[in-house]
């Protein structure tokens, strides 16, 4: 692999983050004050948004074994990320474009585009992620992958966090605040971008691990994904630690309540993408000096401390809140380059022991667990919302700022200690792996 395909690769994430962090950072702060809504109606959007969410992680697995059956001409999983760019875009557009009428049928809407949205942008997620673990079968060479793909999307949510607030506003055709126009015509630039540059992931790469002509049965599939235990456990400790995506769903909605203006979430968004990049760009060169499991292990810890650090910061300073974000943002871009290696891991060592593939659902896995923890946060943090009773047209009281704190600080610190409990029994022989994988496929080339 060199490194253009390596650029390539990382450019189309970039161009796919634009779109994903574009949804996540801004989306509850459009419905909330774009679409008109009642504290009943952020309440009932809340439910609703989370059981989309909940449904749309249920059906990953479904999309990652379907994936895995693929069998073009071109491989396994490049083909998707071109055959999905038009309907991503579009979908992305639509979510921002919530149609005049009753609040009811602004719901409904709501609901069905959302769904939509997460089910075609997981069957372009889950092929891209995967593509880590074929375009090259050196180890030290897929860590630099993940590494510049993991920095690619933090460079994609720091253009969207610094640009997008101003951007909507710019569209919104004068004044100072963004309005529903404004907000529906910045997204659709930012998703025809997006999705333009995520094609490259397509024209860039040639997958090197070649899956065999013909598919497992899909019972046999899902078989060697349910007794994948080193994944369970891997997923079941990113489950854990949902709070750590609190930041990522109510950040615009911070700034706007807490700081009183919603430009303060690109100072606060700078300092945890600061932090995040320095971090994916740095982890792959520390992980040759440990194993993964005891980096995950060491990242959720110094999470929990910076959680804490920033509650005992306070909110009354913005320098002091973006100092300890982007504390933060150091651990989160670890675990981020992390949590990818681990996956592919455990779809490593399902070949090493069967010499079977089953990236595709492994890496359902992760998409899985990231819909479910913004599911999760997106609940907790609507509910937090509509219990200090804040809406758009009622004033800001320290009761709401001090309740929606809360809610960034100390219930993330528990979520991710929480975390490293499933881990002390996570068993895949990291560095042995290698050495594994390299005997079973030079006994299936022997047959």
């Amino acid at each position: 692999m060199d490194t253009r395909e390596r650029l390539g690769f990382a450019v189309a994430g970039f161009g796919q983050n634009l779109i994903y962090n574009w949804v996540a950072l801004y989306l509850l702060a459009y419905l909330y004050d774009g679409a008109g809504l009642s504290t009943r109606g952020i309440a009932t959007l809340t439910v609703i948004l989370s059981a989309c969410k909940v449904w749309d992680a249920v059906t990953d697995l479904l999309v990652g074994l379907l994936v895995d059956r693929t069998r073009t001409r071109w491989g396994t999983f490049r083909i998707y990320p071109l055959i999905t760019a038009v309907p991503i875009a579009a979908l992305t557009a639509w979510l921002f474009h919530v149609p005049a009428g009753s609040e009811s049928r602004k719901l409904l809407v709501i609901g069905l585009a959302y769904v939509l949205w997460s089910i075609t942008f997981t069957t372009s997620d889950v092929p891209y992620w995967s593509l880590t673990n074929v375009i090259t079968t050196d180890d030290a060479s897929r860590s630099r992958l993940v590494g510049w793909a993991r920095t690619a999307a933090m460079l994609g949510l720091a253009v969207v966090t610094v640009v997008g607030g101003p951007l909507a506003v710019a569209f919104s055709g004068g004044g100072t605040e963004a309005t529903g126009t404004g907000w529906g015509r910045a997204t659709l630039l930012v998703a025809c971008i997006g999705m333009a540059l995520f094609t490259l992931a397509f024209f860039v790469t040639t997958e090197r691990v070649q899956h065999r002509p013909h598919p497992l049965p899909f019972r046999a599939a899902l078989r060697q994904f349910t007794a994948n235990k080193p994944l369970f456990l891997l997923l079941a400790s990113g489950v854990l630690c949902f709070g750590q995506m609190m930041i990522q769903v109510g950040g615009a909605v911070v700034a706007t309540v807490v700081f009183g203006d919603v430009r303060y979430f690109t100072v606060l968004g700078a300092a945890l993408i600061g932090g995040m990049l320095v971090a994916t760009l740095t982890t792959p060169r520390l992980l040759r000096h440990t194993t993964r499991r005891r980096m995950m292990q060491v990242i959720l810890a110094g999470l929990a401390a910076s959680y804490l650090l920033l509650y005992a910061v306070g909110f009354t300073s913005v320098a002091l809140v973006a100092g300890a974000i982007a504390v933060n943002g150091l651990f989160l871009g670890a675990y981020s380059v992390t949590q990818t290696m681990m996956i592919g891991d455990t779809a490593n060592y399902v070949e090493a022991l069967t010499g079977d593939r089953i990236d595709g659902a492994c890496f359902a896995g992760l998409t899985f667990v990231t819909k479910l923890n913004s599911a999760l946060a997106t609940m907790v943090f609507g509910l937090v919302v509509a219990w200090v009773g804040y809406q758009s047209d009622a004033p800001v009281s320290g009761g709401m700022r001090s309740g929606i704190w809360l809610s960034l600080t100390l219930l993330p610190a528990a979520s991710v200690l929480l975390g490293l409990l499933p881990l002390r029994a996570y068993a895949v022989p990291e560095r042995d792996l290698p050495a594994l994988l390299a005997a079973r496929r030079a006994e299936a080339a022997a047959r």
